[in-house]
This record gives structure tokens, C-alpha cells and sequence, in this order.
């Protein structure tokens, strides 16, 4: 069977990490059903070893690149070619579906290229970026990490520049959108990207003039497209990254937020677990495990800083005294705790009778949770929450999808007194014994 996608990776000595990028592309399925092929294009003298699937081109000198790409061209027919870092690696959550998630956006003939969601990139792609698209999305560009691309749209816009000083995915989004081809950001997609592993080791860090990522390099970069494109093409493009959100409302409201604001009243007393930069319910005490005012690490494009009250890690025995909460918000992350029963007993301890416990997080009926973020354990469906809550005392009161393509909110009334197991709370809130 002819494959339908290449998969060509530029190398230069770097075994490190492209022996452990082949093998995760193995474990895809895609290469042992015949549906891709992979085409390492040696740019060093590491020794590679062939298998069915893959092939070697041998170059005799380092090509970089852009040069190792067009060589892989050469060696490929197939409708679609996927250009892949060699020190890029598909996660296992992600293994399954990874290459045939990407691959289905193309049943739109107006697609020309799409890529995934990663740790570490420019742009809207990085799953760090305060802004990322949570559903299929429309980019002016895109960093070529990891990209496919229709075969015939790549040479209706003439191909690769390999005589760019760098930018060629800059180069190649300007062109294919010029051409009429859209380029489609898919974040269901995830891959690991460990970042300039290659560039560092030829040309340096970004602390030496002219390094990799330099005020050198990106000015060189910035130069070469301007000649090629114009100031107006290439400041557009990089000053608009988003298009469009594709099967999504792109208002931005909190619609989650709004959920669980109804749920709760003006004189509930309110605990939220990592709180984050900003509260759902403004009369909460948040907890967080950065203090407040220091800048959330886990958002390294955004000024963000911590509003928590008290720093703690939620994951554990909470700082706070039992049953002197009326209401505990945790919204996304019970999906990242390893062991969620435990953590469920300690957020529920804050709660007096009857409080409520307002739980949202991904719905795996409507999206793959893991895939989402690469620190994410668990994942849940309103069902599932349901089940695991209610043998812990926790009684369903609410549960709704989000409709943002991504989550769903539940709350949950606490039956039991942890403090005296025997007490229970009633429908109408009166306090009753086993006994009664």
C-alpha cells in the first residue's frame, strides 16, 4: 500500500532525542499499517537504522533545515508530508489518534497545513499561552515543530526557501494563505516539543550573538521576510495570529464562570482551590500554591499574578478549619491530582452539612481530556464524577455541559458530617441522627 503521509525528519547528530521521537512515532500504528512512511534526512554521521518504514537519506553534509526538508521532498510522492523536529515525541495519551487527528482536517480541500498543540513554541500553539484555541482554529501562522501539509498546496506555492537565514514556517504560512489555503490549528492533537536542541548546539544559546533565537537571528529573519514579502504582509501576519475559531462561540465570555456563580449567593461563605489570577466568585478566600502578587509560572505569555489568600497545595489537607466553609469551588483540577478519592475527602472536610462542592473540569464526551495539557491524570464525564462523589457522601444537586467545547460543571451537596458520620442533613436542611 502507498503511504498517504511522509513523515520527514531533518537530523544532525542528535540520537538523544531522535531515537525516542522514532520510537513514539512507531507506537502511532500509522507506520505498521502502512498508512506513513518515515524519511530521516541525515544531515550528521550518526548511525540510523533502517526498518521497514523508514528510510535514510545519507547527505554527506549538514543540509539544516530547510535543505534536509526539500531533500525529503525529493524521496516523497505521497499526498501529504509531515515536517517533524527530531526532538519532538508523541506522549502515549496521544499515540492512538495523533497523526488521524491531523490528518482528518484535510477533508476540507481548502486546508493547506495543520499542526498541534506542544510545551514549547511561538504563538497560540503552545499549550502554555494564556489564549490557546481549545477546538479547531484558523491561524495566520503556524511554527513548524510539527506541521502537515497538503502535498499539492505545497508545490502550487513554490515549495521550501531553503536560502531564508530562518522563518521558513513564517515564509510558508504567508505564502500558502496568499495561495488561498487555510492553516488549521488542531489542539486535540498534542506532541512534546523539548525546543532548539539542534539550532543551540550549531549555533549557540540565545545569550551569544547570533545564537539561536539571538536579537541577531530574529532580526536577520525579520529582514529576509520583509524583502520577500513586504512590511504590510509580514506585520500582518504576525500581529494577527487568530483568524477565526472554527465550531466555537468566540465571545469572550466566562461561560463556565457564570455556571458556577448561579449556584452560589451573595452570603455564602467561599472557598476556591487554585484560585489562579482571578476569582469566579469575588467574596471567596482563594488558595493557591503561588503567594499572592507573584507571577503564575504556569502562564509564561501572560503578566498574570497570583490573588490567593492562602498558599497551599490543594492536593493536600487544606489550611482551613472543618465544616467552616458554605461553598468549595475547584474549577480544572481534579483532572491533574494523582489521587482524586483522597483529595475529594479533603475538600470535603472544609464544607459544613449540606454545603456544596462545585466541580468543573473537561468532559471527555465532548473532548480528550488528557490530550488537553501534558500534566493532566485523570479524566471525567458528568457520569463518572457522579459516581465517584456519591460513594464519598456527596450528593448530585447540578450538572450541565459548559456548551464551550470543553467542560462541565456539577455541584454537589455534602450529606455527611465527617466530624460525626452518624448526622445527616436532610432535603430541607435540618440536621437528623441515625437514631430519628
Amino acid at each position: 500500500m502507498k503511504p498517504v503521509l511522509s513523515i520527514i525528519i531533518p537530523t544532525w547528530n542528535n540520537p538523544q532525542f531522535l531515537n525516542p521521537c522514532i520510537a513514539s512515532i512507531m507506537k502511532t500504528s500509522v507506520i505498521d499499517s502502512g498508512i506513513a512512511e518515515i524519511i530521516v534526512v541525515n544531515n550528521g554521521d550518526q548511525p540510523i537504522q533502517e526498518f521497514p518504514g523508514l528510510r535514510v537519506i545519507k547527505t554527506g553534509q549538514n543540509l539544516g533545515w530547510e535543505g534536509g526538508l526539500k531533500a525529503g521532498l525529493e524521496a516523497s510522492d505521497a499526498p501529504f508530508v509531515c515536517f517533524q523536529n527530531d526532538d519532538t515525541f508523541i506522549p502515549v495519551v496521544s499515540q492512538a489518534l495523533f497523526y488521524s487527528r491531523l490528518l482528518s482536517n484535510f477533508r476540507d480541500p481548502s486546508v493547506g497545513a495543520v499542526g498541534p498543540s506542544t510545551t514549547t513554541a511561538a504563538g497560540l500553539q503552545s499549550i502554555y499561552h494564556p489564549n490557546i484555541p481549545v477546538t479547531f482554529s484558523e491561524l495566520r501562522w503556524m511554527i513548524f515543530f510539527c506541521v502537515i501539509v497538503r502535498r499539492s498546496a505545497l508545490d502550487a506555492v513554490g515549495g521550501i526557501d531553503a536560502s531564508l537565514p530562518g522563518g521558513d514556517d513564517f515564509d510558508l504560512s504567508i505564502r500558502l494563505r496568499k495561495g488561498g489555503y487555510r492553516l488549521v490549528f488542531d489542539p486535540s492533537a498534542f506532541i512534546i516539543h523539548h525546543g532548539f536542541k539542534t539550532g543551540e548546539r550549531v549555533r549557540g544559546t540565545s545569550d551569544r550573538a547570533g545564537g539561536w533565537n539571538s536579537k541577531e537571528m530574529s532580526e536577520d529573519t525579520n529582514k529576509a521576510l520583509i524583502r520577500k514579502h513586504g512590511f504590510k504582509e509580514f506585520f500582518t501576519s504576525i500581529s494577527q495570529q487568530l483568524i477565526t475559531y472554527c465550531n466555537m462561540n468566540t465571545v469572550p465570555e466566562d461561560i463556565e464562570g457564570n455556571l458556577i456563580r448561579s449556584l452560589v449567593t451573595p452570603e455564602d461563605k467561599v472557598l476556591e482551590l487554585g484560585c489562579g489570577f482571578r476569582k469566579t466568585v469575588e467574596q471567596s478566600v482563594g488558595i493557591d500554591r503561588v503567594p499572592k502578587g507573584e507571577k503564575i509560572p504556569l502562564l509564561p505569555y501572560s503578566n498574570e499574578r497570583s490573588v490567593a489568600d492562602m498558599v497551599a497545595d490543594v492536593s493536600k489537607p487544606l489550611p482551613v478549619k472543618d465544616s467552616s466553609f458554605d461553598v468549595v469551588i475547584a474549577r480544572h483540577i481534579l483532572e491533574h491530582i494523582i489521587n482524586p478519592v483522597e483529595t475529594l475527602r479533603n475538600w470535603m472536610k472544609a464544607l459544613r452539612p449540606g454545603g456544596k462542592l462545585i466541580i468543573a473540569c473537561p468532559d471527555e464526551e465532548v473532548t480528550s481530556g488528557i490530550p488537553l495539557s501534558f500534566d493532566h491524570l485523570h479524566a471525567f464525564t458528568m457520569s463518572s464524577l457522579k459516581s465517584i462523589a456519591e460513594t464519598l457522601g456527596l450528593s448530585q444537586t447540578f450538572a450541565q455541559s459548559t456548551g464551550n467545547g470543553i467542560s462541565f460543571v456539577s455541584c454537589f451537596e455534602k450529606q455527611v458530617d465527617i466530624s460525626c458520620p452518624s448526622t445527616w442533613v436532610s432535603t430541607t436542611g435540618e440536621e437528623v441522627t441515625c437514631s430519628e
